[in-house]
C-alpha cells in the first residue's frame, strides 16, 4: 500500500452548474469550457498559494494552507468567471485533514467538502462551520446559516453557511438539490415516518431495478438466499463474481411471488463457513443457492447448486462454461435455472431485449463492484468513471445508465441524477422497457420527495406503481406503497398515509417477508400516533420490536423502534414505560454515535423524569437551547410542558397556525383537528382566557 501523508488544510471543491446537460448537447464546446476553466483558474489558485490537486470531470479539488486564503481565492474565482458564458461555478469550502495516498487524495474531510459544494448558489460560495468560525472575527465578511447537510457515512456534525458579502449571491434552499437534516423532530414524531420511509425507498431503489414476473405455488411462497459466487480465479476478477451475483439477486427478487434474501443480509453472515441449514435459519429461507466462477483467459467456468432445506437434498447441480463474449447472458442463464428449479414460472420480462457489448458489461461490473465497496467519495468517482466507460461503449446499455444515475442519487447530487433519469425514462418508455421505466420513475419520485416537492413525487410514484402492478413485481409494489405513504404523512394527510402503509404490510405478509413487516409496522405505529389512535400505534410498534428480536435485527433498527414506542407510551400517559423505552433508545444512540434523534430524545427523556416525579436535568435542556436556537421552534410544546413557560406554548401555537395557512381548506380542517394540534390550540386558548 502506498505511504499515507496527512495534512491539515482548507479544502475547496468547485463544480460547473449544468455541465452534464451542456456536455450531452455540445461535447466540443464542453471540452473547450474545461480548457477555459484551467486557463482562467490556475493563475488565481497559484496567486493565493493554493494547490491544484485534482480534476474530476468538470469539478476541481484544491487545497490551501489557511481558510482565509481559500475564501479569498474562491471570491477571486467567482469574480473572474462571472462574465464567461456557461462557466457558472458552485464552490464549497471545508477545513480538515487531507490524506495523500499515492496519487490519490482521500479522507472524511475531503468527502465533506465535496458534499458542501451543492449548497452553494450558482456564482456563490458555501462553507462549513469550521471555515465560518474563521470569518466571524472579520467584519468584512457576512455569512448566512443554511442548516446541517445530510452526510451519510460521516460521523461528525457539520453545519453549512453561505457567504453573502463581497457581492456573492446567497443560497436559495428551494433551488438546492442536496438535502438538509430536519432541524429536530416534532413531539408527535410526524417527521420520523417520512424520514424512515424515504430511507427505505433509497435503499430499495437499486434492489428492484431489473425485474421478471411470474407465479408460484399458492400454498408456499418460494424463498431463497443466493450467496455471492466464489471467485476461484485471480483476485482482480472478484468484480465478476460480485457483480453477476448482485444482478442475479436483483432479477430473481422481482419474479412475482418469491422472497429473496437481500445481499446486505447475506453479507452479515459468515456464509462461506456455515452450513446451509444455519444459513436458512438465519435468513428465513427454504432454498440456498451457491456457486463458483473461474475466468481462464476468455472462458468462464461456472458451477451452481441449489439446496432444499425442507427435503435436505441438492435439487440442482450444474457445471458449465461460457465464452467472454457471452458475459452478459451468464446471469440470465443462472436466473432461469434458479426460477425453474423452485417452481416460479417466468411469464414475461417487462424489458426490451438488447445485446449488451461484453466489454461494456465488464466495465459496468467493475464500476458496480467499486461503488459497492467504496470507502470514500473518491472511490465513488472512480466507479462513475468505469460505468461511464461502459456507457461510452454501449449507449443503449440501460442498466449502466441507471446505475450511473443511482451513484449521484446516493450522494445527494440530485440535479445530476435527474439529468440521467429524465432522458433514460423517456427512452425506456419509447422502447417499452417497463422495468427501467418504472425504476426511473421511482428514483425521480425519491428525488422530489427529498426536495419536498410532494405533489410531483406522488405523480412519479403513482406512475411507477402502475407499471410495477403490470409486470407483477410484488415487492416493488410494496416499496411504492411505502414511499407514497411517506409523502402523504409529510403532507399531513395521515389517513391516506395509513392506507398505503397497510397495503405495504399486506404484501409483506403475503410474501412472508418478516424483515419488511418489521420495518413498516414501526412506520404504521407512527401514523396511528398522528391520527390519535395511540393503542393501535402501540400494538403496531410492539409487534415491530417482537419481529426484530426474532430476526436478531441490528441495533440501529431497535434505536428507532424504542424511540417511536416511547412516544406512544407517553401519549397514553404511561410515563414509566415511555421512560424505559427512551432509555434503551438513548443507550443505543450513544453506543452507535447516532446524533439524528439525540436532541429529541434528551428533551423527551427529561420530561418523562418530571412526570414520574424524578429529578430532571433542566440545565442540560437549557444548554441545548443555547447551543441550538432552532430547538425553541421544533420542540416548543414539549418545552412548555417542561418549563411551564407559556412563551413556548405561544411558539407552538403560531407554528401550527403558520403551517395550516399553507394547506388547502379540506386538509387544513383535518390538520387543525388532529389530536396533537388540537391539544396545543385548546391549551393556548385556555391560557389566553
Amino acid at each position: 500500500m502506498p505511504e499515507q501523508i496527512r495534512k491539515l488544510a482548507a479544502i475547496v471543491f468547485t463544480d460547473i452548474v449544468g455541465f452534464t446537460k451542456f456536455s450531452a448537447e455540445n461535447e466540443p464546446a464542453a471540452l473547450a469550457l474545461l480548457e477555459k476553466q484551467r486557463e482562467v483558474l490556475k493563475p488565481i489558485v497559484e496567486l493565493h498559494h493554493g494547490s491544484w490537486l485534482k480534476e474530476m470531470g468538470d469539478g476541481l479539488l484544491l487545497i490551501f494552507n489557511t481558510n482565509l486564503e481559500a475564501v479569498n481565492c474562491a471570491i477571486a474565482i467567482q469574480n473572474a468567471v462571472k462574465n464567461i458564458d456557461d462557466l457558472n461555478l458552485r464552490i464549497g469550502i471545508h477545513n480538515g485533514e487531507v490524506v495523500f495516498q499515492g496519487n490519490d487524495v482521500v479522507g472524511d474531510d475531503v468527502n465533506i467538502a465535496s458534499r458542501i459544494e451543492p449548497f452553494s448558489a450558482s456564482g456563490g460560495i458555501a462553507i462549513s462551520d469550521r471555515v465560518n468560525a474563521s470569518l466571524e472575527r472579520d467584519p468584512g465578511f457576512s455569512t448566512l446559516y443554511l442548516g446541517k447537510p445530510e452526510l451519510k457515512g460521516v460521523g461528525q456534525e457539520v453545519k453549512v453557511y453561505c457567504i453573502i458579502s463581497h457581492g456573492l449571491p446567497g443560497t436559495d434552499l428551494s433551488q438546492v438539490a442536496a438535502k438538509l437534516e430536519p432541524e429536530g423532530f416534532q413531539w408527535n414524531v410526524k417527521n420520523s415516518i417520512g424520514v424512515v420511509a424515504s430511507v427505505i425507498g433509497l435503499l430499495f431503489v437499486i434492489n428492484f431495478l431489473f425485474l421478471r414476473i411470474g407465479y408460484a405455488d399458492e400454498e408456499e411462497v418460494p424463498s431463497i438466499a443466493i450467496l455471492p459466487f466464489e471467485n476461484k480465479g485471480a483476485k482482480e476478477d472478484d468484480f465478476y463474481a460480485y457483480g453477476i451475483s448482485s444482478d442475479l439477486i436483483t432479477d430473481v427478487t422481482g419474479a412475482g411471488l418469491i422472497r429473496v434474501a437481500s445481499l446486505s443480509d447475506v453479507e452479515k453472515l459468515d456464509y462461506r463457513n456455515i452450513e446451509n441449514i444455519e444459513i436458512s435459519k438465519n435468513l428465513l429461507v427454504r432454498y440456498v443457492a451457491k456457486g463458483t466462477l473461474w475466468k481462464m483467459d476468455s472462458i468462464f467456468q461456472l458451477t451452481m447448486e441449489i439446496f432444499d432445506t425442507k427435503s435436505l437434498e441438492i435439487i440442482f447441480n450444474k457445471r458449465w462454461q461460457k465464452d467472454w463474449k457471452d458475459l452478459a447472458v451468464i446471469k440470465e442463464d443462472l436466473s432461469r435455472n434458479i426460477l425453474s428449479k423452485i417452481n416460479v414460472v417466468i411469464l414475461g420480462s417487462g424489458e426490451s431485449k438488447h445485446y449488451i457489448n461484453p466489454q461494456a458489461y465488464e466495465y459496468y461490473l467493475k464500476g458496480k463492484f467499486q461503488f459497492s465497496n467504496a470507502q470514500s467519495f473518491e472511490d465513488a468517482v472512480v466507479a462513475r468513471e468505469l460505468i461511464q466507460k461502459a456507457i461510452d461503449i454501449d449507449q443503449n446499455f440501460s442498466r449502466a445508465n441507471f446505475m450511473l444515475g443511482y451513484t449521484y442519487l446516493f450522494y445527494g447530487e440530485y440535479e445530476k441524477a435527474m439529468d440521467i433519469f429524465e432522458p433514460l425514462s423517456e427512452k425506456s418508455k419509447k422502447i417499452n422497457d417497463k422495468k427501467i421505466y418504472a425504476s426511473c420513475l421511482n428514483a425521480m419520485g425519491i428525488i422530489n420527495s427529498y426536495q419536498f416537492h410532494s405533489d410531483t413525487a406522488l405523480i412519479f410514484y403513482e406512475s411507477s406503481l402502475k407499471i410495477k402492478k403490470e409486470i407483477g413485481d410484488k415487492k416493488g409494489e410494496a416499496q411504492l406503497y411505502n414511499n407514497i405513504g411517506a409523502v402523504y404523512a409529510n403532507k399531513f394527510d395521515y389517513q391516506k398515509s395509513l392506507d398505503y402503509m397497510l397495503k405495504n404490510l399486506n404484501i409483506y405478509k403475503e410474501l412472508d417477508h418478516k424483515y419488511g413487516q418489521a420495518a413498516v409496522l414501526n412506520n404504521i405505529g407512527s401514523v396511528y400516533n398522528d391520527l390519535g389512535d395511540y393503542k393501535s400505534g402501540l400494538e403496531s410498534c410492539l409487534r415491530s420490536i417482537e419481529l426484530k428480536i426474532e430476526l436478531e435485527s441490528p441495533p440501529y433498527d431497535f434505536l428507532w423502534s424504542y424511540f417511536t414506542t416511547s412516544l406512544l407510551y407517553a401519549d397514553l400517559e404511561d410515563f414509566q414505560n415511555a421512560y424505559n423505552m427512551m432509555e434503551k433508545s438513548l443507550k443505543l444512540q450513544n453506543d452507535l454515535k447516532y446524533e439524528f434523534l439525540k436532541d429529541d430524545s434528551i428533551i423527551a427523556f427529561e420530561y418523562f423524569k418530571k412526570m414520574l416525579g424524578h429529578e430532571f436535568n433542566i440545565e442540560l435542556v437549557s444548554d441545548l437551547i443555547k447551543e441550538k436556537e432552532h430547538i425553541k421552534n421544533t420542540h416548543s410544546y414539549l418545552l412548555y410542558k417542561l418549563y411551564d413557560d407559556k412563551k413556548y406554548l405561544e411558539i407552538a401555537y403560531n407554528t401550527i397556525i403558520d403551517k395550516s395557512a399553507l394547506l388547502e381548506d379540506e386538509l387544513k380542517v383535518k390538520y387543525l383537528n388532529y389530536p396533537e394540534q388540537k391539544k396545543v390550540i385548546e391549551e393556548w386558548q385556555k391560557v389566553q382566557s
